[in-house]
């Protein structure tokens, strides 16, 4: 089997790498081959992975290539991992919209149509050649916004794409540590789109014990789980995601950011910091570093569902997957965040039905801003990206979208395509 990673020179990869280990050990023989156009990165990258898989004794065939379609050739997943633009057009997504008063964020919001709109001219091209040179390959989209790229892959594209996400599992994880019980005996009853997602009800090995995390989130502050979030459980009575603060807590969350520095400002420290470590040759194993750079579970995500498409195992995982009616108040077309059940070539979605009032204007609005971005981006159209960027709920107001709009495309003039 082999598996090729889009943007294998991410300072990601080595945690990537680590689950591979696991897969090997049930999918012999294992390629594993890395794509970048950055080729000092991905020399770093690829050098210090070989001195990974010597240490793990594992027989992993390892390359890397500035060449897609070398990536691409016999693969069986591809795995996207791409930043349009890097850390630069990051803080530029996370400090235009606060001019205006609006949330800066890499995923939602201005900050997040932004990173889309540049994102997807390029995953649209990366798709016509793994049409032509891997057609049966899945993709394991984990590019941002996960959701909106894993929508305009399945809505223009033939190729057999799934978004991934780690909120879920970290979810998982959380709950995991507050009912100390194993990870995988936790299912979540969750439903939504990418970062806007809401758990109903939580199940230990089938039994509902719902009611019993409520009573251990009011008792107790974790890790994950903020007073912010207690307030979103207590008001709705459902589990949030971490990017639910965005939604109802919106003028504190922008004051918070306006006092504190911007998000990829730390990134960017944090990646000098891993590429000096990768770079030393007696390091050979994942440092504690690399904790700090987010994306907590990644691998553990990906190497489940890659193991759930293979047979390996099945059972139950929340991904981003085509809608086709499993939520009745959301386009069939639409890509959402649910669970499914995966066995092997199988993928059966959970039906959730109708959406719950007090959640369902949040969700079908985000979902109007999501396929109007979507649109805008592939007919480089200017009037969907005002429309996009005026129904987002973080915005809400034509004079402002018209405003940060502008800036957005000044901003991202190399990257953009014109809109008119």
């Amino acid at each position: 089997m082999k598996i090729a990673v889009i943007g294998g020179g991410s300072t990601y990869t080595p945690e990537l790498l680590e689950g591979f280990f696991s897969l090997w050990q049930r999918l012999k023989p294992l390629k594993v081959s890395l794509y970048d156009i950055n080729e000092e990165k991905l020399k770093i990258i690829s050098e210090f992975l070989k001195r990974m898989i010597k240490k793990s004794n594992t027989e992993i065939e390892f390359s890397a290539t500035l060449g897609l379609e070398e990536a691409l050739k016999d693969a069986d997943f591809i795995i996207s991992q791409i930043r349009i633009g890097g850390l630069s057009a990051r803080l530029q997504d996370e400090s235009i919209p606060l001019k205006f008063g609006l949330l800066g964020q890499e995923t939602t919001g201005p900050g997040g149509f932004a990173n889309a709109l540049r994102t997807i001219p390029v995953v649209l091209d990366i798709a016509k050649k793994i049409e032509k040179i891997s057609p049966n390959a899945w993709l394991i989209n984990f590019t941002n916004p996960s959701g909106i790229i894993t929508e305009t892959l399945s809505r223009y594209t033939k190729v057999k794409v799934l978004g991934l996400c780690n909120v879920a599992i970290n979810l998982q994880n959380d709950l995991s540590s507050l009912l100390n019980v194993p990870m995988d005996d936790i299912f979540l009853d969750c439903f939504g789109l990418n970062h806007l997602t809401f758990t109903k009800r939580v199940f230990v090995r089938g039994k509902d014990v719902t009611e019993e995390v409520f009573k251990k989130i009011k008792e107790q502050v974790s890790r994950r789980i903020s007073k912010k979030d207690k307030k979103i459980v207590e008001t709705i009575k459902m589990f949030p995601n971490y990017y639910l603060q965005y939604y109802y807590f919106r003028e504190e969350k922008i004051k918070e950011l306006k006092k504190k520095p911007r998000r990829a400002k730390e990134v960017e420290k944090i990646e000098k910091i891993l590429l000096k470590l990768y770079q030393d040759p007696d390091l050979n194993e994942k440092p504690k570093e690399l904790s700090q750079r987010g994306g907590a579970l990644y691998s553990t995500a990906a190497v489940n569902l890659i193991s759930h498409l293979t047979g390996l195992q099945k059972g139950f995982q929340i991904i981003n997957i085509t809608n086709r009616g499993a939520i009745s108040d959301l386009p069939e077309d639409s890509v959402v965040e649910m669970p499914v059940f995966i066995e092997k070539d199988r993928v059966q979605r959970c039906i959730i039905g109708k959406l719950p009032l007090e959640v369902r204007g949040t969700i079908q609005a985000v979902k109007a801003y999501e396929q109007l971005t979507i649109e805008a981006a592939v007919e480089c159209s200017y009037r969907k990206a005002l429309m996009a960027l005026t129904q987002h709920p973080l915005v809400s107001s034509l004079t402002l979208a018209e405003k940060v709009l502008s800036k957005l495309i000044e901003a991202n003039k190399k990257y953009f395509p014109k809109l008119s």
